[in-house]
């Protein structure tokens, strides 16, 4: 296998205290069955603690979530119970792995980091140029298109970079897309209800914002959403995927231009879409249909 290390996965640190989007929230962890099995087995204090918070369906065990929408074991200056009294190698598999990602596509292992994580949109801001890649067994250096062209896929040399689309009709479809995903929370569904009110407005504060937004920015960005979705190639056109990773990096400069954060912005639609697989099947699958009305 060949293993691909995007520039800045390897500087990846957690910002633990310092972050002010903990992933210890609003989501219910799942935790693998030899690390269940050890919790379940701990004396003392914080073995019935543990014991209270573990939650258990037909597919395993998890962690409850507090009243707040917590985990139970983040303290309040953002650290860890589990990981100050036991250590970090007792997290379970998804606490240890988070926010990193491993996208198999044939020979190749993908790896990154989620947006959905500040510290990874922090990274990819702070980057110069180009994203570029390593291949982590010969140190080889490659561009994003060089990429795409090693691994065979079929997407032209415009498909590597990002053009912002800006236009009332084209903001209202796209808005219309996403709404039909699954809602994070009730927050994206009043946005999702919102935003197509502004009508013009926003196309106005779109073309407002093209003229001095990050070119460079946003052309990572695109590129390492495709590439984040790029064994989806496998199922559907790759063009579609193309465009998906266009029509989301439409969304985040939307934002970015109603916000002025882009990097907020990026990490919040992640949090929506990325981390809710369904969610980028619901995109993929609309494309496709769109093209094939229209066809």
């Amino acid at each position: 296998m060949i293993s691909i290390i995007p520039d800045g996965f390897n500087d990846f640190v957690c910002k633990a205290g310092n972050c002010r989007h903990t992933c210890c929230q609003t989501w219910e962890i799942d935790i693998d069955d030899d690390t269940a099995a050890y919790y379940l087995s701990l004396k003392g204090d914080l073995g019935k603690r543990l014991k209270k918070a573990i939650g258990k369906n037909e597919d395993g065990c998890y962690f409850k979530l507090n009243r707040e929408g917590f985990c139970h074991f983040l303290r309040k200056d953002g650290l860890c119970e589990i990981i100050l009294e036991l250590g970090e190698d007792k997290l379970c598999d998804i606490c240890t792995v988070h926010p990193r990602f491993f996208t198999y596509v044939e020979d190749y292992i993908l790896c990154g980091t989620g947006l959905c994580c500040e510290e990874t949109c922090e990274i990819l801001a702070g980057l110069e140029g180009p994203l570029q890649f390593t291949e982590e067994d010969t140190g080889r250096r490659l561009s994003f298109e060089a990429l795409l062209q090693d691994m065979d896929l079929d997407l032209s040399p415009e498909s590597c970079h990002y053009i912002p689309e800006i236009g009332t009709d084209y903001y209202k479809a796209l808005l219309s897309r996403l709404a039909a995903t699954e809602p994070i929370d009730t927050a994206w569904t009043e946005e999702m209800k919102s935003l197509p009110q502004m009508g013009a407005q926003l196309t106005d504060k779109a073309k407002k914002y093209k003229t001095s937004y990050d070119k460079s920015l946003f052309d990572r960005l695109y590129q390492f959403i495709l590439y984040r979705q790029l064994d989806k190639c496998l199922v559907y056109e790759p063009e579609d995927v193309a465009r998906y990773a266009k029509e989301s990096t439409d969304y985040i400069f939307l934002k970015a231009a109603l916000t002025g954060n882009p990097l907020e912005a990026m990490r919040r639609w992640s949090e929506q879409i990325e981390y809710d697989t369904e969610n980028v099947d619901i995109l993929l699958q609309a494309l496709e249909n769109n093209k094939m009305d229209s066809d």
